[in-house]
């Protein structure tokens, strides 16, 4: 990918305020106090779920890191992760406000990322300071800090790296009003490619925000049409650093040129409750180049002319970044070769330590609970995954996509090339990784995911290099292509079985190869499902969109589909391995029995 090429400033010098006007709800321009309601920013969450207690947060907290060189969570359990990942502030140093009639107090919330109702109305707060700009706020803010944003229609802001913010002092962006009142419709003045850039920044909160293209292809290029709703980026090779703790919270990010979210050089980020829908040329969200350890759940991803979330750690761009380190200066200039790739990742490991530069591998992802419907008329899977290894993919719904399911490859790089011709065709050229190609989708375990398609393309792929992993409990249905498909550089290791699907696929791999799998996909597993017949198993399958869009915000479609199996269905319900079976379902509903698909049956 193309690299931004802003040298931030983070001094105190004020922008211009620009013509824009503020558009300020009624009700909170003549009251003396504004309330900042607990998460969801929504009338519902995109991904609807039983009402339940807030989860515990009391696990013990990670390490404080000013530089973000805590080790990463190993768990299954989202919630732990955010636990014992993001210690969030009590309360408040100081409260800014950004808009006008600025209030005299603020109430706030205690904010619970793990919380599935809305926290009490909180503290009260005097207000420090008033902007007319984001960006004079984003200037002004130090850790601690909450920035609450009145209703009105704003220029985007760069932040870059706060020295004051770490754990216990986040700074936050928290929309006011009501959902889609609080609305950034232009790339910053500081770099208008981006309507939020986060540069080399740690310990941020986004909450609540429309970040609103424009969906106009006359319109690319010109003015300050925004590439990007918001841009994660370290700039590690000019910085040293990667930008991390950074949650983003129940946004909508819509219309954009290339993608609701992009990342680079990046690490220990949690999305959830969102909606990236509409990018025009590419995907909802797009997570490259080295990055690691993200939450990924209960979002939305719609409509997208690409993929709908796209993990591509991009070996080939990352380590053009790190080697553009000045520390690395004397490691020999680029070869599109495995040993100089494996020499600099082995340099940089020294110098930064393990996951703290651009490698191109992703690791310690946890991707569940998100809904993926109507990306792919471009080309791209709807969950396209590229050197993302040891990393949790569970409970999703896929479904009504153009192209593929959830794919799994190396992004083509020129590392692995060699590796990719000369696939393996007996089992006894195949001795270990060291055989086989280093930047595909390693060792992650894919289980209890719902994908429903019709589509030349696979609904899930192991593709080049691909090998080590783990698929239990899916249903990939699929009546233009295979549903799972397997190629010679990905069966070294793979374990699959106890799946639902139409057709599987070896991509005309030698038979005596499989021997290299712990478990074929047919172990345990029933073939040739159709879609009628995987349809009688469910409440109701449709591709009915999951939400519209009205009024500048989204709500759920009430004729959205129930993809939920009937209690009644041998099928699917108690025909999973029970070893490999999350806690909860999409919906967050308790799972009782081993299940196949991301929702438990009805009761």
């Amino acid at each position: 990918m193309r690299r931004p090429t802003t040298i931030l400033r983070t001094g105190g010098s004020a922008l211009r305020w620009g013509a824009l006007g503020l558009f300020v709800a009624g009700t909170l321009a003549c009251g003396p106090t504004v309330y900042v309601p607990g998460p969801p920013p929504s009338e519902a969450p995109l991904v609807p779920r039983p009402v339940t207690s807030a989860s515990s947060s009391a696990a013990a907290p990670s390490a404080p890191s000013a530089l973000g060189g805590a080790k990463f969570v190993k768990t299954q359990s989202s919630d732990e992760w955010v636990a014992k990942t993001f210690q969030v502030q009590k309360r408040y140093a100081r409260v800014l406000v950004v808009g006008a009639p600025a209030p005299t107090t603020v109430r706030a919330a205690l904010l619970d990322l793990n919380a599935r109702e809305p926290a009490e109305e909180g503290e009260e707060y005097p207000v420090y300071k008033a902007f007319a700009t984001l960006q004079d706020a984003a200037n002004e803010a130090k850790g601690g800090d909450l920035i609450a944003i009145l209703p009105g229609t704003y220029v985007g802001f760069v932040l870059g790296d706060k020295p004051s913010a770490s754990d216990e002092h986040f700074i936050h962006f928290k929309a006011m009003g009501k959902p889609g009142e609080v609305i950034i419709n232009q790339g910053s003045l500081e770099d208008p490619n981006w309507m939020i850039y986060l540069q080399a920044a740690h310990h941020v909160i986004l909450q609540g925000l429309s970040l609103a293209g424009i969906n106009d292809p006359a319109a690319s290029g010109s003015g300050r049409v925004a590439r990007a709703g918001i841009m994660l980026d370290g700039s590690f090779g000019r910085t040293g650093k990667l930008t991390h703790h950074i949650a983003i919270l129940g946004v909508f990010s819509h219309h954009h040129r290339k993608w609701g979210l992009h990342s680079t050089d990046s690490h220990t980020v949690l999305v959830q409750d969102s909606l990236f829908a509409h990018s025009t040329e590419e995907h909802g969200a797009y997570i490259s180049d080295g990055s690691d350890n993200y939450v990924i759940r209960r979002n939305v991803f719609f409509a997208n002319r690409a993929a709908g979330l796209q993990a591509n750690l991009d070996p080939e761009a990352s380590l053009d970044e790190t080697a553009t380190h000045r520390a690395l200066r004397s490691y020999p200039h680029k070869e599109l070769t495995r040993a100089w790739a494996e020499g600099l990742v082995k340099r940089a490991t020294a110098q930064f330590g393990e996951h703290r530069f651009p490698d191109g591998r992703g690791v310690s992802f946890i991707i569940e609970e998100n809904v993926m419907n109507g990306n792919g008329s471009g080309g791209g899977a709807a969950l396209n995954l590229a050197a993302l290894s040891d990393s949790l993919i569970q409970n999703n719904l896929i479904y009504g996509n153009s192209a593929g399911g959830i794919a799994q490859w190396d992004n083509a790089n020129p590392f692995d090339e060699p590796y990719i011709k000369q696939r393996p065709t007996t089992p006894e050229k195949v001795t270990g990784p060291e055989t086989l190609p280093l930047w595909g989708c390693q060792n992650n375990l894919i289980r209890n995911n719902t994908v429903v398609m019709s589509s030349a393309r696979p609904a899930i792929q192991c593709g080049n290099g691909s090998w080590g992993c783990r698929l239990r409990n899916n249903v990939a249905i699929n009546e233009g292509g295979p549903a799972i498909q397997v190629v010679s550089t990905s069966i070294y290791k793979l374990d699959a079985g106890y799946n639902v699907v139409s057709q599987i696929d070896y991509e005309g791999m030698p038979p005596a190869l499989k021997s290299l799998a712990v478990s074929l996909p047919e172990t345990r597993t029933t073939t040739g499902i159709g879609r009628a017949r995987i349809a009688a198993e469910l409440v109701r399958a449709t591709d009915e969109p999951w939400v519209t869009l009205e009024g500048g915000w989204w709500k759920l479609n009430p004729n959205r589909p129930d993809f939920r199996p009937r209690a009644w269905s041998k099928l699917l319900v108690g025909q999973g391995d029970p070893r490999d079976v999350p806690a909860r379902d999409l919906l967050g509903v308790q799972r009782t029995t081993a299940d196949l698909g991301a929702f438990a049956p009805t009761r």
